[in-house]
């Protein structure tokens, strides 16, 4: 999961996210979801394992997709 390069301990989770691919973005949060269903099952309750990783997850992948669509595509 997530990348090779190793990150600053203090570096904040919404500064990381803008070195990771989509693809290892995607992993992260998909392994949260996992988690957080694995334990609100486990536990009976409704859980939510860090919002704040979602939503700087979402806000970086759709940052790039608006960037992806406002760039011209590239002639062949």
């Amino acid at each position: 999961m997530g990348s090779c390069i190793p990150f600053a301990d203090d570096e904040p989770f919404s500064q990381r996210v803008k070195s990771l691919a989509d693809d290892e973005l995607l992993e992260i949060w998909e392994e949260t979801q996992q988690l957080e269903h694995i334990l609100s099952k486990a536990l009976h309750a409704d859980l939510e394992i860090s919002p704040e990783y979602e939503k700087a997850i979402v806000e970086e992948l759709f940052l790039r997709s608006g960037r992806r669509l406002s760039t011209p595509p590239t002639a062949k």
